[in-house]
Formats: structure tokens, sequence, C-alpha cells
């Protein structure tokens, strides 16, 4: 095969060119990846949005895979031609001794890098793909993919033997600063409870015309509260916080939300995604009614430490306006456990 020197520098050059972009289009699909993903970790509450940046993701690194068998297709059209062209000068990496070891033979054998690079675009769309379907499931609560929960694990082993004890503390003395309200309101409110237990306080705020959704995350104590306290105005839900699994914050808010004794469950590292959540929940013009438990934490029953100053804080950088509604004895008589009560609203 009799080439021009002119023609053999071209197909080299062209081959050249080939090569530097092969090894940009990683880059490219790192870059895009990242920038999609972070885009995601930011947005708050946009399904659609969300989804259609991990597509892009799912799609772009799929494409690019296309686009990288493309290239080295055509750049091994220009290796074949350039080895007929000059076999003695010619330098063939894929060469290896009879002796080779199995790393040699898996770094040295063609197209090694073609294909780790195929790899590494395949395990981005993979990973998208996987973040996509996680957060379809934790919006739609398909499949439960939680780590046990030791305050459910509690609740749910001792719920027979707890609802007597709330059952005998009366709403007007776990909120005697809301009975007026719920009295006189007019028209009906919108109630979302959440840990609503026994459903002592739905059942409640119930009877004086107003409509509750009661959410529990604990099945038994769930059960228990549907069998003593049979409304037509109590919507029952098993949920918690911070995802409230079948709430679609678009459709669904609420003039009044209680979280009575319920903080202390909440893991610390869910709590700013509990305020979020909340704050989403919440009507314009309406409150949030959350009981502190301060006193020693019981782990077996999945409490964690709890902290008005704290609370307050966090509940301010979530956009909340921060009104304290006094310190409160244990209606349960026990000496070690004090009670503080906090209303928000959403700041203007």
């Amino acid at each position: 095969m009799k080439v021009t020197k002119e023609a053999y520098e071209q197909n080299y050059q062209q081959f050249r060119s080939l090569n530097q972009i092969m090894w940009q289009i990683p880059v490219l699909a790192m870059t895009l990846t990242g920038g999609l993903w972070f885009g995601v970790s930011t947005i708050d509450n946009n399904a659609m949005l969300v989804t259609i940046l991990l597509l892009t993701a799912v799609m772009g690194n799929v494409m690019l895979c296309g686009v990288l068998v493309r290239f080295r297709h055509v750049m091994g059209c220009y290796l074949d031609w350039l080895k007929a062209a000059d076999r003695d000068g010619f330098v063939d990496a894929s060469l290896m001794s009879e002796n080779a070891t199995k790393l040699e033979i898996f770094c040295n054998k063609d197209k090694k890098v073609h294909t780790l690079f195929l790899y590494m675009l395949s395990w981005a769309a993979i990973c998208s793909l996987v973040v996509l379907a996680g957060f379809w499931n934790d919006k739609l609560g398909i499949i439960d993919l939680s780590k046990s929960n030791p305050s459910l694990e509690f609740y749910d082993e001792h719920a027979v033997a707890l609802a007597d004890s709330y059952e005998s503390v009366a709403f007007e003395n776990a909120y005697p600063f809301l009975t007026d309200t719920f009295a006189a309101a007019s028209p009906p409110l919108a109630v979302l409870d959440i840990g609503a237990g026994t459903g002592r306080d739905a059942a409640w705020i119930a009877s004086k015309g107003h409509n509750v959704l009661a959410v529990e995350p604990s099945s038994s104590m769930l059960t228990i509260a549907q069998n003593l306290h049979q409304s037509e105005r109590i919507t029952w839900l098993m949920s918690e916080l911070p995802r409230l699994g079948q709430l679609d914050a678009s459709a669904s808010t609420f003039d009044v939300i209680l979280l009575n004794a319920v903080w202390m469950h909440v893991v610390p590292q869910d709590r700013h995604a509990s305020l979020q959540r909340l704050r989403q929940l919440l009507k314009p013009g309406g409150s949030i009614f959350v009981s502190l438990r301060l006193g020693p934490v019981n782990e077996n029953r999945g409490m964690f430490e709890v902290s008005g100053s704290q609370f307050a804080l966090d509940a301010k950088e979530a956009g909340f306006e921060v009104v304290p509604r006094g310190d409160y004895e244990d209606l349960l008589g026990r000496a070690e456990v004090s009670w503080k009560m906090f209303e928000l609203k959403l700041s203007e």
C-alpha cells in the first residue's frame, strides 16, 4: 500500500483529533451528571422538574455512550489504515507476552479505555435512574425502605397499655389556649394532627365541627384510634415526618397543624426537612402548635434531645414566626418531665 506523506499526515492528525475528543466525553458526562444531581438536591417541591433533570442525566449518559462507541469505531478505522500504510512504524499496544499476568491481560486488552469509559457512563445513568426511582418511592410511599424505628417498635408493642393514660388527659388540659378557637371557628377548619396517637385530640376537634386528618405512624396505635373514635370528620393516615407520604402539598393545606409529643421522636438530621414539609402544608394565616418534651431521654422509645431555644432558632431559619405559648407540667404526673409549647406562623 503506497500513500503520500501528506495523506498519511492528514489521517494521523484526524486520528489525534478524534482521540482528544474521546477523552473529553467522560469529563463532559461527569460535569453534566454532577450539575444535574446538584440541581435536584436544591429543589424543595417540584416533582416534575426533579424528574426532568434526572431523566436528562440518564439520557445524556446513554447518548454519550453511543457517541463514544461511534468515535472509537471511526478511530479503529483510522488505526487500521495507519497500520496498513506503515506496518514497520506502527505501534501495537495490545500485544503482550505469552506469560502475561491477569492484570497485564486486563490492562493491555484492545479497547480497554473505551470499555472503562462505557462502564463509567453506564454507571452514571444507572445511578440517576436509582435516584429517580427512590424519589418517587419516597413521594408515593410504595416501598418502605426506612431502617428500624425504635419509636414505632415501642408504640406498636405498648399501644394498648399506653392508650388508657393518653385518653385520660382531656384536650382542654393539653391545649387550654385552643379550646375557644376551635369552639368559635366558622366555617369548619382543616386540621392536621401529626402523631395523633389514640385520636384523642382529633376526636375532640371533630366534635366541634372541624375536619381532621389524623396522621399516626404506629399501626397498632392507629388501629386503637380508629376503634375508639369513629367520626366522618376524621380521616386516618399512617405516615410520619419528614415525608408524610400521600400528602400532596399543592392539594392539601391546613388551617391548624398539631404536633403533640412528636418532636422528640424526629431524628435530628430530619428536623430541618420536617419544618420545611410543615411549611408547605400550612395555609397562609394558619398556625402550627408544637409541644416539646423536656426531660430525660428514653432511647428505648426512640427519643432524642430537644431544646426549646434550638427549636425556635431552627423554626425561624425555616421561615416561621415563633410565638411561645407557655411552659407546662407533665399531665401524666412525671416530675422529671415538663413541656414547652410554641406556635408557628408563616413569616411575611
